[in-house]
């Protein structure tokens, strides 16, 4: 999977949670893990993506700053591009000047931990605060065969986005706590506004596999399996194939979406006024406003989140997380201050300010410091799951087994038993393959 560029970030939040932090571990008369001028290194380079200088640019500074002053070490941030980035770090991890620090999106590591390319950080972990309570679905991306070989940085998670007017007008006062609620409430909005061919009760894209793969997870189903060193997929398992039923009623009976499309133009549509739940992330809830990603300030107001929630009542359906982890290549020649900088950089303070942003930091100890508007996706990342972690998974994806399977029982190409028995032999396949 690309890893999505957060569009929306609240630079105020961030600056604001800034005002209290940073009395950092470490700094102020303390130089212990400072290098001597002898083996002091000219600059730490560390590769990060675009949302950190465009959301929390002070954040960035002020650790800089601080580890600059308490290692003598300059600190240089050389911004990367989503969709070049693996290109050039393939290339600067077999050279002999690699970025000391690297950020990757958490379904872009599992190969590069298999490789061995990261530092094991293992032995250090003690050194990184929160490493005990780190969000499962953010960990999973950095562990590979029992070693922690990345840390985890920041999510976004997901939730169903409604609009509150259509919900008053169809009388539902409150979200629905169960799935069975969710089917009912639909089925009321589905009778209220029925009649315009344009309104979705429920708007789900068939392509939208984070959301069919969270049906599976919730019905106790696994999308592949591991038994001594051999993978093996499980989507056509009774629990996945329930979910999978699940998910396929939903958009069968509620949903006006594409069959066949993908979830990137749903931000628009639901500006129309027309849809009455989706299955959204966190930052799109600004960009159903924004006129510039499409949205109509009209819709300000209109706009409520509740955790999508489980066939179990009372428990919220298990949520994808994507995100970004951060790792120390294995030949990087300052490891040690790479990791001191990464710690100081995922510390409490430092989490707290990117949670400030309404992003999911990298700790269920400070999902509770998300605004206001973003509480729900954060109630919602307390479950998550994450994608095999294993080498082949990415091939896995780039083939569109996924999306074949869904595009296959959304449209009655296939029934459910014979789509997962093909996509479950893809997935066994593939996965197996030697490197």
């Amino acid at each position: 999977m690309t890893h999505r560029t957060v569009r929306t970030v609240r630079t105020a939040a961030a600056a604001l949670a800034l005002t209290t932090v940073f009395a950092l571990a470490g700094c102020g008369d303390d130089d212990a893990g400072s290098p001597s001028a002898a083996t002091r290194p000219d600059k730490l380079v560390v590769w990060l993506q675009p949302e950190a200088e465009k959301g929390w640019p002070d954040l960035l500074a002020t650790v800089n700053k601080a580890f600059t002053s308490r290692t003598g070490v300059p600190v240089e941030v050389q911004t990367q591009q989503w969709d070049s980035h693996l290109a050039k770090l393939d290339t600067a991890l077999t050279g002999r000047t690699p970025p000391d620090v690297v950020e990757l999106g958490n379904t872009e590591t599992t190969k590069y931990l298999a490789a061995g390319a990261f530092d094991d950080l293992g032995p250090h972990l003690g050194d990184f605060e929160n490493s005990g309570t780190w969000v499962q679905g953010l960990k999973d991306s950095c562990t590979f065969d029992g070693k922690v070989m990345c840390v985890p940085y920041y999510g976004g998670s997901r939730a169903v986005i409604y609009n509150t007017e259509l919900f008053a007008k169809a009388g539902i006062t409150t979200p629905p706590t169960s799935l069975d609620e969710l089917f009912a409430d639909a089925a009321t909005l589905e009778k209220t506004f029925g009649s315009d061919p344009a309104f979705s009760a429920f708007y789900l894209p068939g392509k939208n596999t984070k959301a069919s793969l969270a049906f599976v997870i919730d019905a106790g189903g696994a999308i592949a399996t591991q038994d001594g060193g051999t993978w093996k997929g499980a989507l056509d398992s009774a629990e996945a194939r329930s979910g999978l039923a699940s998910f396929k009623s939903l958009v069968d009976r509620f949903s006006t979406a594409d069959r066949t499309g993908d979830e990137s133009k749903q931000d628009a549509t639901f500006a129309k006024g027309k849809i009455a739940m989706m299955y959204g992330l966190s930052w799109e809830p600004g960009a159903i406003i924004d006129p510039a990603s499409g949205g109509d300030p009209a819709m300000k107001g209109k706009i409520g989140v509740f955790p999508m929630p489980s066939r179990t009542p009372g428990k919220t359906m298990p949520v994808f997380l994507g995100g970004s982890d951060l790792a120390v290549p294995a030949n990087s020649p300052n490891q040690e201050l790479a990791r001191q900088w990464i710690a100081e950089y995922t510390s409490t303070e430092s989490m707290t300010a990117i949670a400030g942003t309404g992003l999911v930091p990298n700790t269920t100890s400070l999902l509770d410091r998300t605004p206001p508007e973003a509480k729900p996706f954060a109630e919602a990342a307390q479950q998550t799951f994450f994608v095999p972690v294993a080498p082949g998974w990415a091939t896995v994806e780039s083939k569109g087994v996924l999306d074949r399977l869904n595009v296959s029982i959304l449209t009655g190409k296939a029934t459910i038993d014979e789509a997962t028995t093909t996509a479950s032999t893809a997935i066994t396949e593939t996965l197996n393959e030697s490197p």
